[in-house]
């Protein structure tokens, strides 16, 4: 292996492609570890910071101990990309091997994760208590949404409505959506806001069917990085910014070529039902 970069470097620099390609991940809560020991089928748990109520001083003072809430998130899917390298690849420097290598896995990764999440919302979206939206009058059941987290006290920050292309292209036409400056931010989930509507950043993603509005406590995304491979030529498992991931480089006698492999273990979970609203379109048979 002629490559002159470490195999740290490599995980580092997966993980900074992995969070900037995010779209739906980058808006929920987002948990992560390193050196995970468990495998697909694993429960995690995920620490919540638990929400205090203040109570009416009434002579007494009375102490209540500092709480974390745990969510339990299993582990479902295990994404995975092995890439043959050749004797070029392997004399990149760690741009250029981010760029021409590290990037099409990462995409892929990416969106494996993103799908993992998407599923868990198009099954909100699917069932009975999704409220329709009608595709001619689209604002609607999007106002009466906003209204509702205000009578849930659902903090006016971090709110999201996730759209697939159906909703979508009933919004195209809507006035009111306030294009989102971008201010020179080119993350994936900046590329893919298109504006607001009622308080709500709305997004799009093509793994999407309905839509769905949510704070981002609503949901949790659980990454887990296998331990790093101490059978393989070089490998390192790392954590950054809510994501993990496992990158190995060795020699594979199956293909007669060195390889470069990017995995991780994922699963995604409702946290609290009542800080999301699910939507269909009118007329979807999904």
């Amino acid at each position: 292996m002629a490559n002159a970069f470490e195999i740290d470097e490599v995980a580092s620099t997966a993980l900074g492609l992995l969070s900037h390609q995010a779209v739906l991940g980058a808006t929920v809560y987002r948990d992560a570890e390193a050196e995970f020991i468990g495998g697909r089928g694993s429960i995690v748990g995920v620490r919540l910071p638990k929400q205090r109520t203040a109570k009416d001083y009434s002579g007494t003072t009375e102490y209540v101990d500092v709480e974390e809430g745990i969510a339990h998130v299993k582990l479902t899917d295990e994404p995975t990309d092995a890439a043959k390298l050749g004797t070029r690849d392997m004399s990149l420097d760690i741009r250029d091997f981010g760029a021409q290598v590290l990037m099409p896995q990462l995409d892929s990764v990416s969106r494996y994760i993103e799908k993992n999440l998407a599923g868990l919302m198009n099954t909100q979206s699917a069932s009975a208590d999704a409220v329709v939206i009608d595709p001619a009058a689209p604002l609607k059941a999007i106002a009466a949404a906003s209204a509702e987290f205000v009578r849930r006290e659902i903090e006016p920050g971090d709110r999201f409505l996730a759209v697939g292309p159906d909703v979508y292209g009933a919004l195209l036409d809507v006035e009111q959506l306030q294009r989102v400056d971008a201010s020179g931010d080119d993350s994936m989930l900046s590329r893919a806001e298109i504006g607001t509507l009622f308080g709500f950043r709305v997004i799009v993603s093509p793994h999407l069917t309905g839509a769905t509005a949510y704070h981002k406590t609503a949901f949790a995304l659980a990454n887990r990085a296998p331990n790093a491979n101490e059978g393989a030529g070089k490998s390192s498992s790392k954590t950054f910014n809510g994501y993990a991931i496992r990158a190995t480089i060795d020699y594979s006698a199956d293909v007669k070529s060195d390889v470069s492999i990017v995995d991780s273990l994922c699963g995604s979970s409702i946290l609290d039902p009542n800080r999301m609203i699910p939507f269909k379109l009118k007329g979807s048979q999904k």
